[in-house]
């Protein structure tokens, strides 16, 4: 038995051994390239004094459960007749010089009114809220032409940061890049059906455009992993801006179409 055992065992190790003068190297571990991911950027035209606004904004937060909140990007615009200020309780004044040209351009007539990445169906880029369901889930059907990643710091009530673009489609149309500071959680008072909340939390609200209202120009073309870095520095707060509420949404979108080809989102305090 002791025989057998010792002719096993180095039966075994010249297996091994023969295994082993097949192994080439050196080897290199393959690293992938991070994944980047389609969001969504859902534009909601809103007013503290409208009274069907509420119902918008639970529907644009249900949606944002659905696909997540770093996925499905609201921004809610407070322009036109019902976000004009009034006598108290409505005289706060969430208006923007961005948010009035948006309300103009795209010709709000309308509210609640939305803006799905900007797509354009027949001659208007808004649909109503019944619809911002079936165009938001279709819009994350498309695949992305690009990454982007946000840095943010804040100091002594300025904000300044980059916004660093990654292509994975190759581009030819003229892009810009839009970056906007919007905040969450602003107590003011707000008309719902029957009559008004005066502790009503708004969210997602357009604060200011950093770059100008459309932003800016980028280069005319790129291709497959091309790489662009816009900072931008100094931007100052409202004196009734809550710091930790803030968040840099910045965008990219084709010129011609206005359509968005990708938005992400970054809380300025983490």
């Amino acid at each position: 038995m002791k025989i057998l055992n010792i002719i096993f065992a180095l039966a075994f190790g010249a297996s091994l051994f023969l295994s082993c003068d097949k192994i080439e190297g050196p080897y290199k571990e393959e690293i992938e390239k991070p994944v980047t991911a389609k969001k969504v950027l859902l534009e909601d035209f809103t007013g503290q004094r409208c009274v069907n606004c509420p119902a918008a904004h639970d529907l644009a937060h249900d949606l944002q459960d659905a696909y997540g909140v770093d996925t499905l990007i609201i921004v809610a615009i407070h322009a036109g007749f019902f976000a004009t200020p009034v006598n108290a309780p409505f005289n706060y004044d969430f208006r923007t010089i961005a948010g009035n040209a948006y309300e103009t351009t795209f010709e709000v007539q309308s509210y609640p009114s939305g803006m799905v990445d900007r797509v354009k169906t027949g001659d208007s880029y808004l649909i109503d809220k019944d619809a911002w369901s079936t165009s938001v889930a279709a819009q994350f059907e498309e695949a992305p032409s690009v990454g982007i990643e946000i840095t943010a710091q804040a100091a002594n009530n300025k904000i300044s940061g980059t916004i660093n673009l990654s292509f994975v489609q190759a581009m030819a149309a003229q892009t810009f890049l839009q970056i906007w500071i919007t905040e969450d959680s602003i107590v003011k008072p707000q008309v719902i059906p029957g009559g008004y909340n005066p502790e009503y939390v708004h969210m997602h609200v357009l604060r200011g455009a950093v770059n100008g209202d459309w932003g800016q120009a980028l280069d005319a073309s790129y291709q497959i992993d091309d790489t662009k870095e816009i900072a931008f520095s100094n931007f100052e707060i409202g004196t009734d801006w809550n710091m930790k509420n803030l968040s840099i949404v910045a965008i990219v979108y084709d010129d011609a179409t206005k359509k968005v080809l990708q938005v992400d989102k970054k809380k300025i305090v983490e």
